[in-house]
């Protein structure tokens, strides 16, 4: 079924909406580039539609057809959006491209996953490790200059402090996104289990109260873990939504996840940290260990420390950036 006008131009319209209620739209605006400020969220879409694109198609390794027609598909994509945007900007057709290309990235996000298991390693996925280090090499030594400035009794920047728990939490985030945490709590694997059961593929066929049972076990685990992902952006766009008057006012308390998630992330990579170390897989639980006490402190800091206070608004930027990058840096990892 094809996808309509309407939908494309609704998809858009949210996208605008996500960036006005989170603040992103106004910081767009005052960006110092030569694009008209009215154009810039449709040319931020594009660009990052584009490049999306382009690194699933530089991901998709191997000689599998399958993986193959991906690369073609995924690369057509990427060509197509740029053009288009040529030969329909300035116009009445900017909606509907925007939305066209959110379609488009959300397909090949479910493609490129599906197809995770017939992908190799190719440069692509060695170079995104590669950045993936230089931000955790960045972060760590950024982290060490604010280490020194809280042992010899220095003020510590606030930028430097953010900066550097920012940059390792980047590095880190395939590791701690939402859906591998889900699936890792056996989530994932529970509900599709249970969908399987009430659909009667699994085996020997259930009688029709087990079906009944199964299928509503598995549509309240999958709303579950619908809910899971969608919290990061729900977080970000809580005290926008409370201030125009659009949620009730207890929806604010929604600001509360991402210290409260960030806290989680702390004890389960600390929590890892100890295992690695029991395993001696040293370099590991260092790595755990420096991310795990740096999310602490940082959150100590924002909560006990009146210099760092400004920054709890930035705690559901943060969280939504790295679950983004968890998804961007996962995708390269996911094949292997």
């Amino acid at each position: 079924m094809p996808v309509s006008a309407d939908f494309l131009v609704r998809a858009f319209a949210f996208y605008i909406h996500v960036l006005d209620r989170t603040g992103a739209q106004a910081r767009l605006a005052a960006l110092p580039v030569p694009i008209a400020a009215d154009v810039r969220p449709l040319a931020a879409l594009l660009a990052g539609a584009t490049a999306v694109l382009l690194l699933y198609s530089a991901l998709a390794s191997g000689g599998d057809t399958r993986v193959r027609s991906f690369r073609a598909a995924a690369l057509l994509g990427a060509c197509v959006l740029p053009l288009a945007a040529l030969r329909l900007l300035p116009g009445p057709g900017g909606p509907a491209l925007g939305g066209a290309a959110i379609v488009l990235v959300v397909l090949a996000s479910a493609a490129h996953r599906a197809l995770s298991s017939c992908r190799s390693e190719g440069t692509a996925s060695r170079f995104l490790s590669l950045v993936r280090l230089l931000l955790e090499g960045l972060g760590l030594s950024l982290s060490g200059v604010a280490l020194a400035l809280v042992l010899t009794d220095r003020v510590l920047p606030v930028r430097l402090a953010f900066w550097s728990l920012f940059l390792l939490r980047l590095s880190i985030s395939d590791l701690i996104d939402p859906s591998r945490l889900a699936a890792g709590t056996g989530l994932t694997r529970s509900a599709a289990r249970d969908v399987k059961t009430a659909m009667g593929r699994s085996g020997r066929r259930p009688r029709a109260a087990r079906r009944l049972g199964r299928a509503a076990s598995g549509a309240a685990k999958t709303a579950l873990l619908a809910l899971w992902l969608a919290l990061p952006l729900a977080a970000a766009l809580a005290r926008g939504e409370v201030a125009a008057g659009a949620w009730p006012a207890a929806a604010i308390h929604l600001g509360w996840y991402p210290p409260a998630a960030l806290a989680l992330t702390a004890l389960l990579l600390l929590g890892q940290a100890f295992r690695s170390l029991r395993s001696h897989r040293l370099l590991e639980a260092a790595r755990g260990a420096a991310v795990g006490f740096g999310t602490a402190a940082w959150l100590f800091l924002v909560f006990h420390d009146p210099a760092f206070e400004v920054q709890r608004h930035a705690l559901p930027g943060l969280v939504l950036a790295e679950t983004v990058a968890g998804f961007l840096f996962g995708a390269a990892a996911r094949g292997r």
